[in-house]
């Protein structure tokens, strides 16, 4: 089921409180001339949730191949990011980029609960971290629901509204988000080229993802990876503990313990064919590396290596 609307990007911008310099630069106008944004809502056809999605057009015409794309998860958040990064009228290569965010029928910038639920493996509940409110439930274990949905649904959908390069495509998760890009990355390495992990969640249900890494690792030694093949993995430096009490705090810093992006980059570095390149935010956080990470999403996604 699809509920369309058409808005100028700059409303958007306005809307999640995105206060940079060039996103005020830039003016109603300029947008109506330049990019502009679709949205509409998708009902998953194997689970009945509604998803909020987020299409960015480029002003100019499509490239002999077709428009390469960029998926954002957290549509709600990264799309505004992305925008501001790219602005009104960008310069080559850039302004070739469909971006397209994958969100939440909510005025926020996140919803919690459904992403995660969405963006996880089921969890053993002594692997579940205590909830932001500690009282809310936290279900996991949708992803293949969620892969599946934007497989069958998301990208159809964009494919059937512009002509778009399916030999460039890129996916950017963040946290969670960037647990489910790696997991996209072992299991479907051929649905996108290009794969961008913030801070990924390696942690998460006991360091699972590892399982699913050894088993690609295994392939790769006989197969290698499909031609043109790319994955930057972000990491942040600065730790920032949300309030809580202490026994929760304690058990979350358990939790939360094992390897992170740094050693997943480590042990990906033999594969064959690889195109792999990591950054460390040194002086971020967690949360404050997420439009930093967007950026060089976009970057990494034309070829270039973070700075």
């Amino acid at each position: 089921m699809l509920r369309f609307a058409t808005t100028v990007l700059l409303a958007t911008l306005s809307g999640f409180g995105i206060q940079t310099a060039q996103a005020e630069s830039v003016t109603a106008e300029a947008m109506k001339e330049a990019r502009r944004m679709e949205q509409f809502d998708v009902r998953a056809d194997r689970t009945g949730l509604d998803y909020r999605i987020f299409l960015v057009r480029p002003a100019q015409p499509p490239p002999p191949g077709g428009y390469p794309v960029i998926y954002l998860l957290d549509g709600n958040a990264t799309v505004p990011m992305m925008e501001t990064v790219i602005g009104p009228s960008p310069p080559d290569p850039y302004s070739s980029a469909v971006i397209v965010g994958i969100g939440y029928p909510t005025d926020g910038p996140f919803d919690i609960l459904r992403r995660y639920r969405d963006l996880t493996p089921p969890t053993p509940p002594e692997f579940i971290p205590p909830s932001r409110d500690g009282a809310s439930v936290i279900e996991t274990g949708g992803r293949d629901d969620f892969l599946a949905f934007i497989e069958t649904q998301v990208i159809p959908a964009v494919e059937a509204r512009l002509p778009a390069d399916r030999q460039r495509r890129t996916l950017f998760g963040h946290s969670l988000g960037g647990l489910f890009s790696l997991y996209v990355f072992y299991t479907r390495g051929d649905l996108f080229q290009t794969y961008i992990a913030a801070d990924p969640a390696v942690w998460w249900s006991g360091q699972a993802i590892l399982g699913e890494q050894a088993a690609f690792l295994e392939r790769s030694k006989t197969t290698g990876v499909p031609p043109g093949t790319a994955l930057l993995i972000e990491t942040s430096g600065k730790l920032v503990e949300r309030p809580l009490p202490q026994a929760d705090a304690e058990r979350l810093k358990r939790l939360r313990s094992g390897q992170t992006g740094r050693e997943v980059v480590a042990t990906l570095a033999t594969v064959p064919g690889l195109r792999l390149a990591f950054h460390d935010f040194v002086e971020e956080s967690h949360g404050s590396m997420l439009p930093l990470a967007v950026a060089d999403a976009l970057r990494f996604s034309f070829g270039r290596n973070p700075d």
